[in-house]
């Protein structure tokens, strides 16, 4: 199972795959993608993820854990 994808510097410090803001796992804009849980900022971002999903995570794993979307 993959661990958190965190910004090292901040707690609960996400990304938003769709837009790169920073979120944290408070967030009420989330969606379930793969067994993983990803975060948005806004209701907007998190409809065009929901939307086309593979899309907006369309890297491997390995890119995945070192970029620090939004995913837990």
């Amino acid at each position: 199972m993959l661990e958190p994808l965190r910004k090292p510097d901040r707690d609960n410090d996400l990304e938003d795959p769709v837009c790169h803001e920073h979120v944290t796992d408070s967030s009420p804009y989330k969606s379930s993608y793969r067994g993983h849980t990803v975060y948005f900022c806004s209701k907007s971002c998190k409809g065009e993820f929901d939307q086309t999903p593979s899309l907006w995570l369309s890297v491997s794993h390995a890119e995945m854990s070192s970029a620090n979307f939004g995913m837990e």
